[in-house]
């Protein structure tokens, strides 16, 4: 019986009825007439639209239903569309969201673009233009959402994270606000930040949130390059473009089709160089050396400077066209000596990583060692935090880190720093009791350590405890 009920299957096969999958959209716009027209010239059969008139009312329309985009006019009654659409970017499943202003001026677009939008529509538009944008938008949709369930799987075989780097001060917290919005287009970017400040750290963290994350994020430094060899680096080049080219060579930017370039210290890129970076920004296209027609490449370009990239423009060092078209959206990374609240947390990763690299897994710092970290100005910032910290582990033979100025020579000289701070001016005596204070924080009050780090003997200290008033 089930064989024959299968041969009939086989044979006469069910009809199989698809039904097309309406595109959700919500309408926020406080001109009636818009509200009721637009409906209608929208195609019924590819749209289920519905309205509001205010931004309480797409905040309200979202709780309760799922769209996959929103038209959103930027100029709503008691809550701006651009303040609307910061809150619907923080939502990970969010639809995407297209401008609608009466405005025309790029700036309001590049604005929109920061915050997250998909796109922007000039009003009055035309309502094909529309229909193509909310398509376009919608399979962009559909993309996201693809490569994350894409990178989902990747990270559970391999392990790979993308949790936030570490940071606690305000001002980190609100970059890695920004950066998680941002992430989730395409938009060029430039980060700028006094070197170790970690540039690159958040250029892989934005290409890791990317819809490009499942492909190898590219870096090149700019500074690092031969000015003759640029092009070729960048662009590629054909067999015989010039000397030496004895084979065809793949540049950065073919190699990284679909993926995230970063270029680093972009502020010593050669002129000539800066025209062609520009050209290939602008529309996508390229050319390899010595090749006669150019290609096309999907890329995003990250860029990264501790440069004074204005000054640079104005001492014509520096292509004023490139600089604007790169800083669209700019993160500003402060220097560590700025943000001390990350010190302490910076210095718990560093160990925990190292206690692995090295197999020590009892190394510990003491207090008095933490708080001359603290107290550091770190002009090298991050990356020399993180190489003392290592230096003062590996000359070490003890688990315990007692003393960080012994261990390293760049604490105690800081004439290499661009701002010396003045030193406080103490009678010795003070500083000989400041320093004794610290010393028996560190040990827990133990005398007879103490005293072995002070290099004199538990008499003596005892001796100096009561002459400067520090005997319990």
């Amino acid at each position: 019986m089930t064989f024959v009920f299968l041969l009939l299957i086989y044979c006469y096969p069910p009809a199989i009825v698809t039904m097309k999958q309406l595109i959700r959209v919500l309408l926020a716009d406080d001109d009636p007439i818009l509200r009721k027209l637009l409906p209608l010239q929208l195609s019924a059969d590819d749209f289920e639209i519905s309205t509001v008139a205010d931004g309480q009312g797409v905040l309200n329309a979202l709780s309760e239903e799922d769209f996959e985009v929103v038209l959103l006019d930027v100029n709503l009654p008691e809550i701006s569309g651009l303040e609307i659409l910061t809150t619907i970017r923080q939502n990970e499943d969010a639809p995407e969201v297209i401008m609608l202003t009466a405005d025309s001026s790029l700036q309001t677009g590049i604005e929109a673009m920061r915050r997250g939008a998909a796109d922007y529509i000039t009003k009055p538009a035309d309502p094909q233009l529309i229909e193509a944008i909310i398509h376009k938008a919608t399979e962009r949709r559909s993309l996201i959402k693809q490569n994350q369930l894409l990178k989902a799987v990747v990270r559970s075989q391999s392990g790979i994270s993308i949790t936030e780097p570490v940071h606690q001060s305000p001002e980190m917290k609100k970059i890695f606000a920004q950066a998680k919005i941002v992430a989730k287009t395409d938009t060029t970017l430039l980060i700028r930040g006094e070197s170790g400040t970690g540039k690159d750290v958040l250029a892989r963290w934005i290409h890791a949130n990317s819809g490009r994350a499942e492909l190898p994020f590219l870096s090149v430094n700019c500074g690092a390059l031969p000015e003759n060899l640029f092009e070729s680096e960048f662009f590629g080049h054909e067999k015989g473009a010039f000397t030496g080219a004895s084979a065809q060579k793949i540049g950065l930017i073919e190699s990284a089709e679909g993926s995230t370039l970063f270029l680093d210290e972009i502020g010593e890129m050669p002129l000539l160089m800066q025209v062609k970076l520009l050209h290939f920004l602008e529309n996508g296209n390229f050319r390899r050396v010595g090749a006669t027609r150019d290609r096309k490449a999907n890329v995003r370009v990250i860029a990264a400077t501790n440069r004074p990239l204005e000054e640079d423009v104005r001492n014509k060092t520096f292509r004023a066209d490139l600089y604007y078209r790169l800083n669209v959206i700019s993160f500003h990374l402060p220097p560590l000596r700025k943000r001390k609240e990350d010190i302490p947390t910076l210095i718990e990763t560093f160990l925990a990583d190292l206690r692995i690299r090295f197999n020590r897994p009892r190394l510990i710092f003491s207090n008095f060692a933490i708080e001359t970290l603290l107290n550091h100005n770190w002009y090298g910032n991050i990356r020399e935090l993180r190489n003392t910290i290592e230096r003062a582990i590996v000359l070490s033979q003890d688990d315990f880190i007692e003393e960080i100025y012994e261990l390293n020579d760049a604490l105690k000289h800081e004439s290499f720093a661009p701002n010396p701070v003045a030193v406080e001016l103490l009678p010795l005596e003070e500083i000989e009791k400041q320093h004794i204070q610290r010393v028996l924080k560190a040990v827990g009050g133990k005398r007879e350590k103490a005293a072995s780090i002070l290099g004199i003997t538990s008499r003596t200290l005892y001796r100096k405890l009561k002459e400067l008033n520090l005997e319990d």
